[in-house]
Order: structure tokens, then C-alpha cells, then sequence
């Protein structure tokens, strides 16, 4: 398993919208205080509140879900054969990634609860 890259500056907006994803799903948790999950939020409200001072606002018109799929894999320390795993083999994972393949409904849910993506983004 490849070491996770641990958190840094939202330098894209892939990464950002990604960010707020993340966030929507952790204020839906509803965390306890100083869980992980309520130290997770507070980590990506801070990194949200940074990209947007620094940038205008954000044109998401070119995001595609293999774009989310692909940072929310790297912020998790995923590599390639554990996203396969996910996304039921190597082809499907690289049919997905360039575009040639859609998700299915198995993927998304699959998705959505390994990787913490909303599935409304994915589709």
C-alpha cells in the first residue's frame, strides 16, 4: 500500500470541490468533539477557507468523476490496485479513467462508501 500524501494546500479546483464534498458528508456525521472526523472537518473548513481567498470563483464545468475518484483515492493513500479492487478489476478502473466506461450503480455505491463521495458527483 502506497503512504498517503496527508493533507495539503487545495491547489486545484478538483481538489476543492473534493474538499467540500468531504465536508458535506463529515456535517452529515455529525461528528463528536475531537473525533477524527470532527478534527477532519475543521482541517478541510480551514483548507476551503484558504483556496477561496486566494482564488475567484470556481468554474467546475470541466470536472469529471474520475477526476474525484482520483484525488479523494490519493488523499485515502489508495494506489491503482486497491481503486481496482473498488471498481471490479484493472480494465474497468482504466476504461473509467480515460473516459471509455461509465460507472455502474455497483461502482458508485462502492464509491461512494469507500472513498466518501457523494454520488450525486459521480454520475
Amino acid at each position: 500500500m502506497s503512504e498517503s500524501p496527508g493533507p495539503h494546500v487545495l491547489r486545484t479546483p478538483v481538489e476543492y470541490d473534493t474538499a467540500v464534498a468531504e465536508i458535506d458528508r463529515l456535517l452529515d456525521l455529525d461528528p463528536a468533539p475531537f473525533s477524527a472526523e470532527s478534527d477532519r472537518l475543521e482541517l478541510l473548513s480551514v483548507l476551503v477557507e484558504d483556496y477561496e481567498a486566494r482564488h475567484d470563483p470556481i468554474d467546475d464545468s470541466d470536472l469529471t468523476p474520475a477526476d474525484l475518484v482520483q484525488f479523494m483515492a490519493e488523499q485515502r493513500g489508495m494506489n491503482r490496485a486497491e481503486l481496482a479492487e473498488i471498481m471490479g478489476g484493472r480494465s474497468r478502473l482504466s476504461d473509467f479513467m480515460s473516459g471509455k466506461r461509465d460507472l455502474s450503480k455497483g461502482q458508485i455505491q462502492a464509491l461512494r462508501d469507500k472513498l466518501g463521495i457523494p454520488a450525486d458527483l459521480l454520475l
